[in-house]
């Protein structure tokens, strides 16, 4: 280890545990409504059991137990993260990848990416991945969900009948009323107006999650000036009109740049959702990890009433429900626990299957990328600045003193959403002339591509290994948003002995196959994406303030015009940027892929829904945190309407 490394690893342990302390100080007592098990205090009865307290199990947690009269029950495999400095650092955000607050999933060896066994990080805390992943608030095109209703055959779906959940649970801060917040140097711009813009007639001030703007390093205007100069038009509110153009992205944080999951939003101390911190009749167990859901033979019809589930010392407990199991535990984990609990196909000899229902653990997709980096000069603006050991202490000063600086920033602040007729038409015209053009974008203002933009190096697999902050990189990261490939996930099963109660029970682990790249139309487009992604880089290298040269892969390694080459390196660096949808799908019941109906009722088993991501018919062209949480608040709604079940004044 150089001298010069040693150095930055000292400044940043020293930091980081000084800001431990002291953010650990500034931290509120524990809630008395959440904590493990407690076999002889926990009641066995509830009225709703939500299986995951991810990002949507909180917003369901807190929307079910408005009404003081209804007890509800949220079961989190993981723990609290409230005294965590790096959960609610932005700049920490990839810190905790593989940490113990991640599931540290990976998937089989996929075969058409050099048998690699690639990465899946998901959330195993309270917020789930919304306490994990960059903050990146980005809510899909009007024709995603158009479609969702309209060719997956999902009434109340709609883009306009969807918008309102959207807007009921954000209260985005208008960047210009922090003109006058207290700076911690003079490169903190708080407020720039010229990058700070967004549509207010698609927003809301009223809901429980904070979005804003923080940190833009220039780097990132460089991105944005290479865009319009290569005829990307600006897009002044991604989640506004249009879902096209480059633009600047919101952010789940709150104006003091701490990130605002949803357990903070949704079960914490929040003007806009009074008491929702400390109700009575919500109980929030932790490290309890749902062996199945408890089903039987009702008039006929399987109905759901209860859940098994193991506590932190690996003791089984049941608990009832006198309306319904929900289950949120993610795209990955819902399916299992469905296969565990006889829902879909035969997982294993002791497991009788009594709703067969083919679609569960099908229809896996993800969003997938490559990255390209480049390294410019000591002037171009970049994270680098950050781990300088003679800069970084004032970096942590200004933001723990005022929630302003670098460490404010998520990194990836900007990005493009582009059209593959727009960057590459001559591919387009000959896919279709040879008959193998896919179109898999939701309709004509749907982006096939998303460009982001990092001001630091993200080699290899893209967010799979942690940034190389020695040298001054910045990364242009194509991402393919409408993959053609489909995988899927079973679940592994482990029989265990209780001895304490002499009786075998199950032990599942999700087992991920998202069969990435299987389909060759995905292979033809990332080239495209590829080849458009250094056009951007080259109009970058123009720029006086950027000046970059692509060092990885390195176009004299892969030439923009060697097919067979740009196929090797698709192949050999494709990474998920975990965004996986689908597991659980929503449809009708004559879709042979459909798992849930347009409200959310898993078909065939009565008082059972599924709410999460994993009902998403089609992975939106976003980032899928939002619509996840858009979904929770439809779905809360839903199940209110159907026992009568609504908030009353506290």
């Amino acid at each position: 280890m150089d001298r010069d490394t040693t150095k930055i690893i000292a400044a940043v342990t020293i930091g980081l545990g000084l800001a431990t302390i002291a953010y650990r100080a500034s931290q509120p007592p524990k809630k008395p409504n959440r904590g493990t098990w407690k076999a002889k205090k926990d009641a066995d009865h509830y009225d709703y059991v939500i299986i995951g307290g991810g990002t949507a199990g909180c917003v369901l947690a807190s929307r079910l137990s408005e009404n003081p009269n209804t007890r509800v029950l949220l079961l989190e495999a993981g723990d609290d993260h409230d005294d965590t400095f790096s959960v609610k650092t932005p700049m920490m955000a990839a810190s905790m990848f593989g940490s113990k607050w991640d599931w540290n999933l990976k998937t089989e060896p996929q075969v058409h990416a050099n048998n690699r066994s690639l990465k899946q990080v998901r959330g195993k805390m309270l917020g789930g991945c919304s306490s994990l992943n960059g903050m990146l608030y980005t809510r899909g095109s009007r024709s995603d969900f158009d479609q969702w209703a309209d060719e997956f055959g999902n009434p109340g779906w709609s883009y306009e009948e969807i918008l309102p959940y959207f807007k009921k649970s954000e209260s985005f801060h208008d960047p210009s009323l922090s003109a006058d917040r207290p700076q911690g140097s003079k490169t903190d711009r708080v407020h720039d107006p010229e990058y700070d813009t967004f549509e207010p007639e698609y927003h809301s001030t009223n809901g429980p999650w904070n979005i804003s703007y923080q940190h833009l390093f220039g780097a990132c205007k460089g991105f944005i000036r290479a865009n319009e100069a290569e005829g990307v038009p600006r897009n002044l509110d991604i989640n506004g009109k249009s879902s096209l153009g480059v633009f600047r992205h919101q952010l789940f944080t709150q104006p003091n740049a701490v990130r605002h999951s949803l357990s903070s939003a949704y079960l914490g101390k929040n003007k806009n959702l009074p008491k929702a911190e400390n109700r009575p009749n919500l109980r929030i167990v932790l490290k309890s990890r749902v062996e199945r859901i408890l089903i039987g033979e009702t008039k006929g019809v399987q109905t759901a009433y209860g859940v098994s589930f193991e506590d932190e010392n690996n003791v089984r407990h049941e608990v009832y429900i006198r309306h319904e199991v929900i289950l949120s535990a993610g795209v990955f984990h819902s399916p299992a626990i469905l296969l565990a609990s006889g829902i879909g196909h035969s997982i294993h000899e002791t497991i009788p299957v009594i709703q067969p229902l083919p679609g569960v653990g099908r229809n896996l997709t993800d969003h997938m990328g490559v990255g390209i980096v480049y390294k410019c000069p000591p002037t171009c603006d970049t994270v680098q600045q950050a781990v300088a050991p003679w800069k970084f202490p004032g970096h942590l000063y200004s933001y723990l003193r005022y929630g302003t600086g670098i460490m404010s920033s998520v990194l990836m602040e900007v990005a493009s959403y582009v059209r593959l007729e727009d960057i590459a038409p001559e591919f387009v015209a000959r896919e279709k002339a040879s008959g193998t053009w896919i179109e898999m974008a939701s309709g004509p203002g749907a982006p096939h591509i998303e460009l982001i933009f990092a001001p630091c190096s993200y080699e290899t697999e893209v967010l799979n290994h942690k940034p190389n902050y020695r040298d001054n990189n910045y990364t242009i990261i194509p991402v393919l948003l409408n993959p053609a490939s489909r995988g899927s996930v079973t679940a592994k099963v482990t029989v265990k002995l209780d001895t304490r109660a002499d009786i075998d029970y199950l032990q599942i682990e999700p087992s991920l196959d998202p069969n990435v790249l299987s389909d060759e139309f995905d292979v033809r487009v990332m080239k495209e994406a590829i080849r458009f992604a250094r056009k951007i880089g080259k109009r970058m290298q123009q720029d006086p303030e950027m000046a970059g040269i692509e060092v990885f892969p390195s176009e004299a390694a892969v030439p923009d015009d060697d097919e067979e080459a740009l196929e090797k390196f698709v192949r050999k660096h494709f990474a998920s940027f975990f965004h996986p949808t689908g597991t659980c799908a929503m449809g009708p019941v004559t879709s042979p892929m459909a798992v849930v109906d347009h409200r959310l009722r898993v078909h065939g088993v009565d008082r059972l829904r599924v709410i999460d991501a994993s009902v998403m018919p089609k992975v939106v062209a976003a980032h899928t945190c939002a619509a996840t949480v858009m979904i929770a608040e439809k779905g809360a709604d839903m199940i209110r309407e159907d026992y009568g079940d609504h908030p009353r004044d506290e």
